[in-house]
């Protein structure tokens, strides 16, 4: 029997950005009167006659000169927030946010076309499985799979989920038995954290560090119709967490296109466990990019009399929502 995924799944990478920066630059203007430096003055005009100075008293000169002492202070004053804006000591724009300072989300579901090959069951009663993508949709009862990403500088936070519900009654019994159906339900759920050792923003191209885990629950119920042995049914569940580590990143090639590709492998829970991607981009536009390419997943997992070794493979289309 063969169990495939027929799921959404997500990767897309690419966030959008929208930065400001805003600078005011002031310059005072000078201007002088030339003509009040050129030209000599005419003391004998600047004077007022003998007669007027004589009618006019000593305290009415005190405070003519009082308040021609007022208005140039006035002058001085209302010029001097002007003059102490443009001197250094004046406060100048902040720093304005650039795009690795903002966080930057990608929600990312895809279809994946693959085949379940490999191994399943309990203590003494396992099946085969192995089947191709076209023939899982008989089998296949509900599936979703999407990637959600937030990333904000060199640091980025990835969470893949995964839930598959198959049921097949043309599983393989072996010699005992005359027929077999098998209920599986997979649910795979992995956050990782990534550092981007390589950037060029300019191309659009970077490398970035994974370490993360992949933590997995997996139900299994087996029923085998009586033959040479009587009729059995197997129920087990189990749940474990596998450490993995990897790499990821993505290369312009044109301003359209693009290539990403991925890889993580990893043990804990299970024997042994990796993930293997590749595939080529289209930006629609600055919100939204599509994906199609290749992906692997394995894991090895036999444990407490329940095995679960299982490659699942096929082809892969997906969008990515930039926001």
């Amino acid at each position: 029997m063969s169990l495939t995924y027929k799921p959404l799944v997500g990767l897309g990478v690419i966030a959008l950005t929208i930065g400001c920066v805003v600078s005011v630059i002031a310059q005072p203007q000078v201007v002088a009167d030339s003509s009040s430096q050129n030209e000599p003055r005419n003391v004998d005009a600047a004077t007022p006659p003998i007669e007027i100075s004589r009618n006019i008293r000593p305290d009415q000169i005190s405070e003519t000169s009082r308040d021609a002492d007022s208005r140039k202070a006035a002058t001085v004053v209302s010029a001097a927030p002007s003059e102490a804006r443009t001197g250094s000591e004046a406060p100048g724009p902040g720093p304005q946010p650039t795009a690795d300072d903002e966080w930057q989300f990608v929600f990312s579901p895809y279809f994946w076309m693959a085949g379940l090959h490999g191994t399943t069951g309990g203590p003494n009663r396992t099946i085969q499985v192995d089947e191709s993508f076209s023939d899982i949709f008989e089998s296949l009862k509900f599936a979703f799979m999407g990637v959600f990403e937030a990333h904000k500088g060199k640091w980025a936070i990835q969470t893949d989920v995964e839930f598959v519900s198959l049921e097949d009654d043309k599983a393989t019994p072996g010699p005992l038995f005359s027929s077999a159906n098998a209920k599986i339900k997979t649910f795979v759920f992995a956050p990782a954290v990534g550092y981007r050792i390589y950037d060029d923003p300019d191309k659009g191209s970077f490398v970035q560090v994974l370490g993360g885990t992949r933590i997995w629950r997996l139900s299994t119920n087996l029923n085998f119709s009586a033959g040479v042995l009587p009729a059995v049914e197997i129920k087990s569940s189990r749940s474990w967490v596998d450490a993995v580590v990897g790499l990821r990143g993505k290369a312009a090639l044109s301003e359209k296109f693009f290539f990403m590709g991925r890889f993580d492998v990893g043990g804990g829970g299970s024997k042994f466990t990796y993930q293997v991607f590749g595939g080529l981009g289209y930006n629609v536009n600055k919100k939204i990019a599509l994906v199609g390419g290749y992906r692997v997943l394995d894991v090895n997992y036999d444990r407490n009399n329940f095995l679960y070794d299982v490659n699942q493979r096929g082809l892969i289309m997906g969008i990515g929502f930039k926001f």
